[in-house]
């Protein structure tokens, strides 16, 4: 494929019968281990070749990736820079963390992206583990080692960073280590205190500092929240509430981590989610997008923080594949790209031309009861009620999530919500031409009672 103007809607969709790709999924199944990401089990969509917002499964049909990976892919595939900047390091040096150009460029890139005070980050390998690595630098900062998280969050599958995460990713898993507690998250459409914003005057906050008086021993390290919450479907807290929580984190003498896995580098429309709000956190982790596609994540923090032993002692804080060359050059030549591209400010227009293309399917299609998102990280939450804001159940989020993908729009889905990241560089009338097909189809996809929307 190359990166030309792409097709017209009538080109996309699953329009072939996927039978190569039938073939090739069931031959990988024979010693691919169980478990995988649910989508991906629903669409059995083998890529045959990549570019831009599109992908062409074996068979030859074309769908526009507004999945994204869970907003991995930051700069579309096979960005041309991307690719010869990649196989020039694949050919130069791949293995070590000893010092290198690739290191040195990302150094100097980064000194560039940062906001202050941020002026240190040390690299690992996959997002759990920079979030680990992130609670033992909060241990070695303040001393302490209770962690307050959020309902619907979601920090990772390891044991430190599973404590973090509520509901159903750690069902069957405990014990998991004491110490860690959680409070309701600023989700305004489901309002765990039944309350609304503004006249709440954020109670959220309030509720979690009374999870802190009565739960914690005094020992409170840090507080964990992801800016947005992107499994639990792109939520969108409102303005002020980070701020609140980093004074809350101050009252208790604990840190305030931003979990940017999913929202930096330039997503939500800023280089860090967090710069919504008037706020600082003490130490950030990141990943997916700052690498597109390679798997590299960080943990970012000031001189000060980063200091702290013993997470600053020889070998403390490091990664078999941290700072790889591979990876350097990898996030290097991301972030010059979403630099020179002004990729952060591009999101944040397109990614409100989207939302107000999208929002009317509140009132028109029977099954969507929230449409919300910040940047080019959306939501579209279905519900089986939208009065008493039930649920859909997962046979209708299945069902959507493949309605889809046939028209020819891969999404993403988090419990009942389908979410939609599309690279950053997502050309104007591909995004126009996803945001048609995914209101046609949601329009035209029946409610509980077997009622359609309008489809104009």
């Amino acid at each position: 494929m190359t990166r030309e103007a792409g097709p017209q809607p009538a080109a996309w969709g699953m329009r072939v019968p996927a039978t190569r790709s039938a073939a090739h999924w069931s031959a990988e199944q024979e010693t691919i281990g169980p478990g995988l990401q649910a989508v991906m089990l629903w669409a059995k969509f083998c890529v045959a070749a990549a570019d831009g917002a599109v992908i062409e499964d074996l068979d030859g049909n074309r769908v526009l990736d507004f999945q994204g990976a869970g907003g991995v892919n930051s700069i579309g595939h096979a960005h041309p820079r991307f690719v010869q900047e990649m196989a020039r390091q694949l050919t130069t040096w791949t293995a070590g963390a000893l010092g290198s150009p690739a290191r040195l460029d990302m150094v100097r890139v980064l000194q560039e992206f940062l906001p202050a005070p941020f002026d240190r980050i040390q690299l690992y390998s996959g997002g759990t583990e920079a979030v680990e690595a992130a609670l033992r630098l909060a241990k070695s900062t303040t001393g302490k080692h209770e962690f307050l998280s959020f309902w619907g969050g979601f920090h990772g599958k390891t044991m430190g960073s599973l404590a973090l995460t509520t509901g159903s990713a750690r069902s069957g898993l405990g014990p998991l280590p004491s110490g860690n507690f959680s409070a309701p998250y600023a989700n305004c459409y489901r309002c765990p205190l039944k309350l609304s914003y503004p006249s709440c005057g954020l109670a959220c906050v309030d509720s979690a500092r009374e999870v802190i008086k009565q739960h914690s021993t005094g020992a409170l390290a840090a507080i964990v929240v992801e800016p947005v919450q992107g499994r639990s479907g792109n939520v969108v807290p409102p303005p002020g509430y980070l701020a609140a929580l980093s004074s809350v984190a101050r009252e208790f003498d604990a840190v305030l981590i931003s979990d940017e896995m999913m929202t930096g580098f330039g997503r939500t429309g800023t280089a860090f989610a967090y710069q919504h709000d008037q706020v600082e956190p003490d130490i950030l982790t990141v990943g997916k997008g700052m690498g597109s596609g390679y798997p590299v994540s960080g943990v970012i923090a000031s001189t000060e923080t980063m200091s702290a032993a013993p997470f600053s002692d020889p070998s403390a804080s490091s990664s078999s594949f941290g700072a790889f060359p591979m990876a350097c050059r990898a996030v290097a030549t991301t972030v010059e790209i979403i630099q020179e591209e002004d990729l952060a400010a591009r999101a944040m227009r397109l990614g409100k031309q989207l939302l107000e293309s999208l929002k009317p399917l509140v009132d028109s299609a029977p099954l969507v009861g929230d449409v919300r998102g910040l940047g080019l990280a959306l939501g579209i939450e279905l519900v089986a009620d939208k009065d008493t804001k039930e649920p859909a159940d997962p046979a209708t989020v299945r069902r959507a999530y493949l309605a889809l993908l046939e028209a020819g729009v891969m999404v993403m889905t988090g419990g009942n919500t389908l979410r939609l990241y599309p690279p950053l560089t997502v050309d104007e009338d591909q995004a126009a031409e996803a945001a048609e097909i995914v209101r046609v189809t949601l329009n035209a996809l029946p409610g509980p009672t077997g009622r359609t929307g309008g489809t104009r």
